[in-house]
């Protein structure tokens, strides 16, 4: 995949005045606005009016599941923006030669890990059935240990210790359906709500379609490296045939200035939808 071109802005677009969702106008309790990438992640672009009261509670639950069991430990190293604030300290577990502890460590010195999941392209891409399985899902695993560690442990020369990841077990369908979410979100802000058919997303965002991975990968290559530290996120529209279906996908990396040197954080695809009637027509014109 060639570098994702397109930064994601912290712009203020025209309001939806209907929900992307369910198709509500919000009844009394009116409409609210969705974050394009979640606000917990950095994310200030919003559509206004675009989600009512019983599906930004679906979506805020989906975006707080990214900040606090994905991605918690790397916002609170890197002091991404935050409504509640951060702890000033971690707990650590640490393996030493007396047996494990469990260690409370100011931030600047506390190691953390960075689970990643993967589990290849989304199925439609690939030519197989509607299914849940996320297959042979695996992870891109990243890890910061301070250069203060083992002072900070107290260990002596030749002494050794290990950090143990005490990450939370992850939940591939709901990871996959907050991933979807903000692919959705940028295709609305990009396409505009009626720009694109939209076929399951909204129903697998709201957790009543279950076929996940059918519409929702991540790339199991590994991945290319960060972007300068400028770009926090970065995203890509892409307009592609496969077979007999023409499809748009939305890729995109969060955090993608952040990982080793070698390798950034994952690339993940959300097929969004498809063309509308009118312009798979207008491009069928145009190649006769």
């Amino acid at each position: 995949m060639s570098p994702l071109p397109e930064d994601i802005q912290g712009k203020i677009y025209d309001p939806v005045g209907t929900c992307i969702y369910c198709g509500s106008n919000g009844g009394a309790d009116g409409l609210r606005s969705e974050h394009i990438m979640p606000f917990s992640l950095g994310g200030n672009a919003e559509l206004p009016k675009a989600s009512c009261r019983k599906c930004e509670a679906v979506t805020s639950y989906l975006d707080g599941y990214l900040a606090r069991a994905i991605y918690h430990h790397l916002r609170v190293h890197t002091g991404t923006q935050s409504r509640s604030g951060h702890p000033e300290v971690l707990s650590a577990e640490i393996e030493m030669k007396d047996g494990r502890k469990t260690l409370t460590l100011p931030t600047g010195e506390h190691p953390f890990f960075l689970n990643m999941p993967v589990w290849g392209y989304p199925g439609v891409l690939r030519g197989f059935q509607p299914t849940t399985d996320f297959g042979d899902a695996r992870a891109h695993v990243y890890w910061s240990i301070p250069p203060t560690m083992r002072e900070t442990l107290g260990l002596r020369d030749g002494e050794a210790a290990i950090v143990r990841d005490t990450s939370r077990p992850i939940n591939l369908p709901t990871f996959a359906r907050a991933i979807a979410k903000i692919g959705y979100c940028h295709a609305v802000a990009h396409y505009g709500l009626n720009g694109f058919r939209r076929l399951v997303l909204p129903d697998l965002i709201l957790g009543k379609y279950p076929c996940a991975p059918y519409f929702v990968g991540g790339d199991n290559e590994l991945p290319p490296p960060p972007t300068p530290r400028g770009k926090m996120h970065e995203v890509q529209f892409i307009d592609i045939n496969y077979k007999d279906l023409r499809l748009l996908v939305v890729a995109f990396r969060i955090f993608a200035h952040s990982g080793t040197k070698e390798n950034g954080m994952p690339i993940y695809r959300v097929v969004v939808g498809a063309p509308t009637l009118k312009k798979q027509k207008a491009a069928h014109s145009e190649r006769g």
